[in-house]
């Protein structure tokens, strides 16, 4: 909660300056384990898009906010975690 408010805090200061301020919260997301994690399948079937995320996804999203067509996006908290979410 702290980031996501230092996020907001940030958009209403920089915005004057045509400056954004956005948070990613990535899920659960597939990448190299630790041997003797539980296996992908178990770790992502609460999730509602039945799978784990790629970082490709994760890579995408920033990239978006970080390019010209997101300009008049700032303040904003993007959860991406398959239709799971933690409130």
């Amino acid at each position: 909660m702290g980031v996501i408010g230092l996020t907001r805090a940030l958009a209403v200061e920089l915005a004057g300056r045509g400056i954004t301020a956005n948070c990613v919260v990535p899920g659960q997301i597939e990448t190299q384990r630790a041997a003797g994690s539980p296996p992908p399948h178990l770790q992502g079937a609460s999730v509602s898009a039945a799978r784990l995320g790629r970082p490709d996804e994760v890579a995408s999203t920033v990239g978006f906010l970080a390019g010209p067509q997101a300009r008049y996006i700032t303040g904003q908290t993007f959860h991406l975690n398959g239709g799971r979410y933690f409130g």
